[in-house]
């Protein structure tokens, strides 16, 4: 046996757990017969529960730190937890509130609901609606009364025929209060506000009146006959005394007015008529037959007369 191989087995055998590799690394003097047996494997079992070992003993070493950072005994991962469930609590309360609070914006755009036009009429009147107005603007109508919903009408003349569809809204909606200005002369123009509770009502009756004044500006000439007639339309008429029926032929000049009379009164000199001849409508007054046919043969002569 060589002396490089008598040192090996030597070493093997008194447990030396190093082995001499700048030995084996020497050019042809590594044994070929050397059995596996002989060779000493590393422990990788007890190294790798050392190094659990060391792992664990650093981590107690950690912790032990924490405790003295944390004094009220919250590590850093507990800390970090009862945050974060604290921040999605908050998150989810805000939530809710901002959802809630979205829906009642909603709610309320819906009950606030905007003014507008309705429209102009074609001889340059306007019909508005209001159905929320701030109580700051009361003032700025003629009747300033709360919390209601507000209509207004503007023409810029006055004519008779404002006054009957006045006359015929306040009959069918007595609960609707308005105010209306209107002078005979027809030199100022003609103003109405109503006012109402029930907003869907107000808004109904507001569009109902563009279409009517709308349909009435497109019309030159137009007659209109009321049987008994109420005592708030023949005030605003300066009717004195009561009357069957009243008629109006609305759309002619003053002295067309006359001319229309005079040949009426020429052919019926024994029919009693009782009139008024105004800047731009004539006024029938009596019974109700009798003018009610009148007025559509006045009608049919101031066409003739205009066109």
């Amino acid at each position: 046996m060589s002396d490089v191989m008598k040192q090996v087995v030597q070493e093997v055998l008194q447990g030396n757990k190093t082995i001499m590799t700048n030995r084996m690394n020497q050019k042809n003097n590594t044994p070929a017969n050397i059995s596996l047996s002989e060779i000493k494997r590393p422990n990788y079992q007890q190294l790798k529960q050392e190094q659990r070992l060391s792992v664990l003993e650093e981590s107690k070493m950690n912790k032990k730190a924490a405790v003295q950072k944390h004094p009220h005994g919250l590590s850093d991962k507990h800390f970090n937890e009862e945050s974060i469930s604290r921040l999605r609590s908050i998150s989810m309360a805000q939530g809710k509130v901002s959802r809630k609070s979205a829906e009642s914006a909603r709610g309320n755009h819906k009950q606030a609901r905007s003014a507008k036009i309705i429209g102009h009429t074609r001889n340059g009147g306007c019909v508005w609606f209001f159905p929320t107005l701030s109580q700051k603007l009361m003032g700025s109508f003629q009747r300033p009364l709360n919390r209601v919903a507000i209509g207004a009408v503007k023409i810029p003349e006055c004519l008779p025929s404002y006054l009957l569809l006045v006359n015929e809204i306040i009959r069918d909606n007595q609960d609707i209060k308005f105010y209306i200005s209107w002078e005979r002369s027809g030199d100022v123009p003609f103003t109405a506000e109503f006012y109402d509770d029930d907003v869907d009502r107000l808004e109904r009756v507001m569009n109902e009146i563009y279409q009517k004044l709308n349909r009435r500006a497109l019309k030159q000439l137009e007659s209109y006959t009321v049987m008994s007639p109420s005592p708030w339309l023949t005030k605003q008429l300066n009717i004195s005394l009561s009357v069957d029926a009243i008629a109006i032929l609305e759309g002619v000049p003053h002295y067309t007015s006359i001319l229309l009379l005079d040949s009426l009164l020429k052919n019926f000199e024994n029919t009693e008529i009782d009139y008024e001849i105004a800047e731009k409508y004539l006024l029938l007054k009596g019974n109700y037959h009798v003018i009610s046919e009148l007025v559509v043969e006045l009608k049919k002569e101031a066409g003739r007369l205009t066109s």
